[in-house]
This record gives structure tokens, C-alpha cells and sequence, in this order.
């Protein structure tokens, strides 16, 4: 188990296999990267080549608590995307799990210099959790992509747009 220092705080991480690929597993919960079941399954990936970063978020397993941020999911995501880059992953492949999930698709609209693709399983928050993510992340964007042309579409969306109503 390695650990790295981000913003004063400890991160704890292990990195399995060495392949060019990579998969970067998040757990949900307050579940560590002991959780029974990850560990093998971060093994199985490597045997197939891949590398692959299992890690415990902030204020789980060996990780240190924080409360800095405006959210835990916020707090994570940057967290996760400074670990990347330390470990120089380049683009990955998200794999997580309720709230890992909801980190990785995060990091999707954070940081997609750093993502590969998402594999997103169980969504916390149910049909309510994945329609309000829906609401806050995407649908400001694709609001913008309908009512504007190509080429300001392709510009970051800003929260403040007041969305036309379709006609």
C-alpha cells in the first residue's frame, strides 16, 4: 500500500499490474480498497494487461478525513484527478460503484484529459440521485448544443445560461 500527499492530506492507493491500459476502481459506501471482491477483481484486470489503481477516498479506509470542500463528491473527484496525474495515468477508464459512480462521472465533466471512458454501476441516489446528476451536469450542456450554433456549443457550458425553451 503506497499513500500520497495531496493538499497537506493523506491518500492511500495501490496500484496493480503494469499494463499501458489503465482503470482507475472507486468504491462507494465508506467501503476501503479492502472491500472483499475488489482487490481480485483489480487482479483479474491485470492479468489481462491492464494497470490498474485501486484507491480509499478521503474520510474511508486509510485515507485521511477532510471536510474543505463544498462537497465529499467534490473533494474526491479532485482528489482522484491529482492522483492520476502524480501517478501519470494519462487518460483512464473510471470504474465505480454508488458513490464511485458518481466520481467518475464527475471526473468525466471535470477532467476528460484524464478519462478514457466510465463504467458507472449502481448510481446512488436511485432514479431520483441519476436525474438530479442528470440535471446539474448534462442538461445544461445539451440545452446549449439545441440552441446555439455548433461552434459556440463546443465552448464550456457557464451555469448561468438561461435555457431557451424549445419551440
Amino acid at each position: 500500500m503506497a499513500k500520497i500527499t495531496i493538499d497537506g492530506h493523506t491518500l492511500a492507493y495501490e496500484v496493480i499490474g503494469s499494463g499501458d491500459q489503465t482503470i482507475a476502481i472507486t468504491c462507494g459506501g465508506r467501503f476501503s480498497k479492502d472491500a472483499p471482491g475488489l482487490r481480485e477483481l483489480a487482479q483479474k484486470l491485470a492479468e489481462r494487461g491492464y494497470k490498474v489503481l485501486i484507491w480509499d477516498r478521503f474520510n474511508c479506509g486509510e485515507s485521511d478525513f477532510r471536510f474543505d470542500s463544498d462537497s465529499e463528491s467534490i473533494l474526491n473527484t479532485d482528489a482522484l484527478a491529482s492522483l492520476l496525474r502524480a501517478l501519470d495515468f494519462g487518460p483512464t477508464l473510471l470504474m465505480g460503484g454508488s458513490a464511485g459512480a458518481r466520481i467518475s462521472i464527475m471526473m468525466a465533466v471535470r477532467y476528460p484529459e484524464l478519462v478514457a471512458g466510465v463504467f458507472a454501476m449502481t448510481i446512488s441516489g436511485g432514479e431520483l440521485g441519476l436525474g438530479v446528476l442528470a440535471a446539474r451536469m448534462l442538461v445544461p450542456n445539451l440545452a446549449r448544443a439545441k440552441n446555439v450554433p455548433a461552434e459556440e456549443a463546443a465552448a464550456p457550458a457557464n451555469s448561468e445560461i438561461e435555457l431557451k425553451k424549445a419551440a
